[in-house]
């Protein structure tokens, strides 16, 4: 992972990793907080997205 992360994101990515119930060792949830934590950066990128072709087709209309 890069150095610029979320701090607190990575922490919630790891609060919910914890929750799951098939993870066998340490690899494994840091691997899968790191899949959340992605997951959710790139769920951001695709709002701000949608948000400024939203803005843009209000503007056209």
């Amino acid at each position: 992972m890069d150095n610029n992360i979320d701090q607190h994101l990575y922490a919630e990515s790891m609060q919910k990793a914890l929750q799951v119930d098939f993870l066998i060792n340490s690899e494994e949830l840091r691997l899968y907080a790191t899949s959340i934590y992605n997951a959710s950066i790139w769920s951001r990128e695709m709002d701000k997205r949608n948000k400024a072709i939203l803005k843009n087709r209000r503007l056209l209309k």
